[in-house]
């Protein structure tokens, strides 16, 4: 009984692992909406994936490539003049972005706009 309990728990968690892989076939392209409102417009490149901010033109995704099964880029933050590595995940029509620098680590959501 214990054991089918074990391989449904395992089961589901594997299942819910492929949902939500990322694919080299992942289209960033579009307007994205941050949580402070400003607009990132990413549009594909020759090198992958780049994003800049609508209004202030400045690049804040550049190098968005897909490597090791996983989206990586750098993201800059204008306020504090700061860059960051960071992953991307595609969920929706939102877009999680993790961003780490040394130990700290920081979670944001963008929203398609359509």
């Amino acid at each position: 009984m214990i054991y089918k309990k074990v391989f449904s728990i395992f089961f589901a968690v594997l299942l819910s692992a492929a949902a939500f892989a990322q694919g080299e076939t992942d289209d960033f392209s579009g307007k994205w909406k941050t949580e402070e409102g400003d607009v990132i417009v990413i549009s594909k490149s020759a090198a992958g994936f780049v994003g800049e901010a609508e209004k202030k033109k400045i690049v804040i995704l550049k190098d968005i490539n897909f490597s090791d099964g996983k989206w990586l880029s750098a993201i800059y933050n204008p306020k504090k003049d700061v860059t960051a590595d960071c992953e991307l995940y595609l969920e929706g029509n939102q877009l999680k972005i993790v961003a780490s620098k040394g130990l700290f680590s920081k979670t944001v959501i963008w929203t398609k706009e359509i």
